[in-house]
C-alpha cells in the first residue's frame, strides 16, 4: 500500500526552521503511516531482498553470517538480530532517505502512532523565549487534563530532575516514565506558585483537527496531519462550523508534514466536485494510477494557508485545490516532497521494509518534488511569530491568517 509518509528530520533537510523545542510526550516520535501491503507484493519484496533475483547478495550475507558464527568471540545465537541488522543496513545503503527497515515491534508502534495514539500524559511543550519549558497545549481526556495541568504552565521538574539552563528539551523530557501505568512526579510553576502533580501515563489520543469561528461568517480549520481519524474530524468540524454560521473558510495546512495517501484523497474529496482527478501516481515501471474524487465536494469559498513545512500529502491536496481553483493559497512555498513510499513485509522476520516507489503529480501534471507549490499570494511570518506553534501564534502576529481573513472579506 502506498503512503505519502510524513517527512523525517525536515529541519535537517532545508525546510522552514521547526518551532524551537516543540515536542509531544510520547514513547517514540516517529513518522506516521497506514499499514499493509498485499501478500503478493510482500512476497516479491522478500524475494528481492533475500536473493530471488540476486544470488550473490544472498551468498555474501550467508558468508558473513558464517564468519560471525564461527569466529566472533562474543557471538550469541541470535540469527534474527543479525538478519534485521543486515536489512537496516540495506535500507541505508539504497541512498533513499525514506528507506527504512522496521522490526515487527517497531512496525506495531508505528501503527499506533498512525492513529495519533501514544502512551504519555497528553501535553505539548516548547522552550519559550525565556528558555523555560512551557506547556502550550493540554489535550482533552488525558491524564494531564484530568490532573489539572494548563496551557501556560512551566514544567520545571520531572521525577526529581530539575530543568537546567543548557539542557535540551529532549534531554529533559527523557525523564518521563512513558510506560503504560507508570507514575510520574511533575513540578509546575504557575505564576508565583510552585505546584506538584503525580500523573500516571496511559495511552492517549491526540486530535488531528482543531477549529473555531474567526468572525461571524468565517470559519477556521487547522489540519495537523493526514492520518488517524482526520477525515471524520474534518467532516465534523465543517458541520459544526456551518451550524455556527460559517459561510467562508480558512483551511490551515501550515506545519502539516503529511501522512496517508488515502486520507489525503478523502480530504480532497470533501472540497472538490465528483470525478475530478486529485493526483496521478507514476512508478518506475511506467505504471500510471489516477485517483479521483467520488463525492460531491463542499461548495465554500476557501483560503488555504501553507508554509515551508506543508509537505507531502499537504502538497498533494494543496496542488489539487489550487489547480481547480477550489482554494486561494496564501503563505510561503511548500516543502517539495512529491514522492510516495510503499511498505513491504519481510516474511522471515515479520518486519517491514519501506521504500520510495512512486512520484505523484497534481491534476495539471506537475510533480512537486524539490520544487514545492508557490501560493497565489506570498505572505511571510515574522521571526517573532515563527517561535510559536501554529495554533499558538498571537493573532496580532499571524500575518498569514490576517491576510486570509482580509482576502475573504474583500468580496
Amino acid at each position: 500500500m502506498e503512503e505519502l509518509d510524513q517527512i523525517e528530520s525536515v529541519s535537517e533537510t532545508g525546510g522552514r526552521k521547526k518551532k524551537k523545542g516543540l515536542c509531544v510526550l510520547a514513547i517514540v516520535l516517529a513518522i506516521v503511516f497506514t499499514a499493509a501491503a498485499s501478500a503478493s507484493i510482500a512476497w516479491f519484496a522478500a524475494m528481492r531482498i533475500y536473493g530471488g533475483q540476486d544470488g550473490r547478495l544472498v551468498s555474501s550475507v550467508r558468508q558473513a553470517r558464517e564468519i560471525i558464527r564461527k569466529h566472533y568471540f562474543y557471538y550469541e545465537e541470535d540469527e534474527k538480530q543479525l538478519t534485521e541488522s543486515a536489512l537496516k543496513g540495506i535500507a541505508a545503503a539504497t541512498g533513499d532517505q525514506y528507506a527504512v527497515y522496521y522490526t515487527a515491534e517497531e512496525y506495531e508502534e508505528l501503527k499506533k502512532q498512525n492513529q495519533r495514539s501514544f502512551v504519555g500524559i497528553g501535553i505539548l511543550t516548547q522552550l519559550n523565549e525565556a528558555g523555560f519549558v512551557e506547556i502550550i497545549d493540554v489535550y482533552d481526556d488525558t491524564p494531564a487534563s484530568e490532573a489539572g495541568l494548563l496551557p501556560g504552565d512551566l514544567l520545571v521538574g520531572i521525577n526529581g530532575t530539575d530543568f537546567e539552563t543548557g539542557m535540551t528539551l529532549s534531554e529533559f523530557l527523557s525523564n518521563v516514565r512513558a510506560e503504560d501505568g507508570a507514575a510520574n512526579d511533575f513540578t509546575i510553576r504557575r505564576g508565583d506558585d510552585t505546584l506538584s502533580f503525580t500523573i500516571v501515563a496511559r495511552e492517549v489520543h491526540t486530535p488531528s483537527v482543531s477549529y473555531r469561528m474567526l468572525t461571524d461568517t468565517i470559519g477556521y480549520i487547522h489540519l495537523l496531519a493526514f492520518h488517524g481519524t482526520c477525515v471524520e474530524e474534518m467532516r465534523d468540524a465543517l458541520n459544526d462550523l456551518r451550524e455556527q454560521g460559517m459561510e467562508m473558510l480558512v483551511l490551515d495546512f501550515r506545519d502539516n508534514l503529511g501522512g496517508s495517501l488515502y486520507d489525503a484523497i478523502s480530504i480532497a474529496d470533501i472540497f472538490l466536485p465528483k470525478d475530478h482527478i486529485v493526483t496521478t501516481l507514476r512508478s518506475r515501471d511506467g505504471k500510471v494510477t489516477e485517483y479521483k474524487t467520488t463525492d460531491s465536494g463542499a461548495e465554500i469559498r476557501t483560503v488555504l494557508l501553507v508554509n515551508e513545512l506543508s509537505a507531502s500529502a499537504s502538497e498533494l491536496v494543496a496542488g489539487a485545490l489550487k489547480d481547480y481553483g477550489a482554494a486561494y493559497l496564501i503563505g510561503t512555498r511548500t516543502y517539495g516532497k512529491g514522492i510516495v513510499q510503499t511498505f513491504f513485509e519481510i516474511p522471515e522476520t515479520n518486519g517491514w521494509f519501506k521504500l520510495t516507489t512512486d512520484a505523484y503529480y497534481t491534476p495539471n501534471g506537475v510533480c512537486v518534488q524539490d520544487e514545492g507549490i508557490t501560493p497565489d499570494r506570498i505572505v511571510e511570518l515574522s521571526e517573532e511569530a515563527e517561535r510559536y506553534s501554529i495554533d499558538r501564534i498571537p493573532p496580532e502576529l499571524d500575518t498569514q491568517l490576517a491576510a486570509a481573513i482580509a482576502y475573504l472579506e474583500e468580496e
